[in-house]
């Protein structure tokens, strides 16, 4: 059975006030010991070190500081341009970016994490906007409308906008698109988020260019463009197609792991062990 929320850290310490499970520099009762402070300047009689006081020949008295565990922002951004509708009404990948981001949801909430949600095709609408919030209500409403959104005819042009919405501290970015757009709007987007890391969950059906019909005329759309095009399918355009896929599959792996950001790739269905299996190689605490 699959699990309904994966296992993830963080290799920055948080420097939020509300407490988590993440590793900060904020003074608490963890128990990370991070040094001794006079009494007068921490005025916390419960951390008393004797031994240190009894050393000092001023006579000072010195108390153990901890650091606590801390919470940290994690936002989706989830692309709901025209190419997330391709498949059928059952199985579509907005369907399938809908269940992933309310995974994501559930695991942020396990870890006591802020958690936000913008939704963007060639604009970002108010309505696809939940601010980060330790309640997430409003995230779960947008995971939820995902499933029956129809956008015709929409691109990506707004993936320049979402740096906007990032706070100023270092935030955990979960990525959710097919990146079916130019490799230069995706180099300018890592680019402006430097300062924050960004997990790339990047959604493409087999049946896009492995899972094709041997021979026959149908009807493609372009994941760029948006156009429909009548085709013979023949051997040589298969072979086209996925050489295509595959050198595109290449270029973005270059890209990210070029801004440390490494992909995750899903051609099936998401799996959360997975995921956890992918922070535990990339992202040591």
């Amino acid at each position: 059975m699959t699990s309904d929320f994966f296992s993830y850290h963080i290799n920055w310490k948080s420097r939020g006030v509300h407490p988590g499970r993440h590793k900060s520099d904020q003074r608490g009762m963890g128990i990370e010991f991070a040094g001794h402070s006079n009494l007068l300047d921490y005025p916390d009689p419960r951390r008393i070190d004797l031994r240190m006081t009894m050393r000092d020949p001023m006579e000072q008295i010195y108390v153990r500081i901890f650091n606590q565990r801390s919470a940290t922002p994690v936002m989706i951004f989830s692309d709901l341009s025209s190419s997330m509708r391709f498949g059928d009404d059952q199985n579509n990948k907005l369907i399938q970016a809908s269940e992933i981001a309310r995974i994501i949801k559930n695991s942020a909430f396990q870890n006591s994490d802020a958690i936000g949600f913008v939704g963007f095709h060639d604009e970002i609408e108010e309505k696809w906007i939940a601010p980060l919030s330790y309640r997430p209500y409003r995230v779960d409403s947008l995971v939820d409308q995902m499933k029956s959104f129809h956008s015709e005819k929409k691109g990506t042009k707004a993936i320049s906008r979402l740096p906007q919405f990032l706070p100023k501290d270092h935030t955990l970015i979960f990525f959710i698109s097919d990146f079916h757009m130019p490799n230069q709007d995706i180099i300018q987007f890592l680019n402006n988020t430097k300062k924050h890391t960004v997990v790339p969950i990047i959604l493409w059906d087999k049946k896009e260019f492995s899972d094709l019909p041997k021979f026959g005329i149908t009807t493609m759309t372009d994941p760029e463009t948006l156009e429909e095009r009548t085709i013979l399918i023949r051997k040589r355009l298969i072979k086209k197609i996925i050489h295509q896929f595959e050198n595109q599959k290449k270029q973005l792996t270059e890209i990210f792991h070029r801004f440390d950001a490494p992909p995750f790739f899903i051609e099936e269905k998401f799996n959360p062990e997975l995921m956890t299996q992918y922070f535990n190689e990339y992202y040591h605490a």
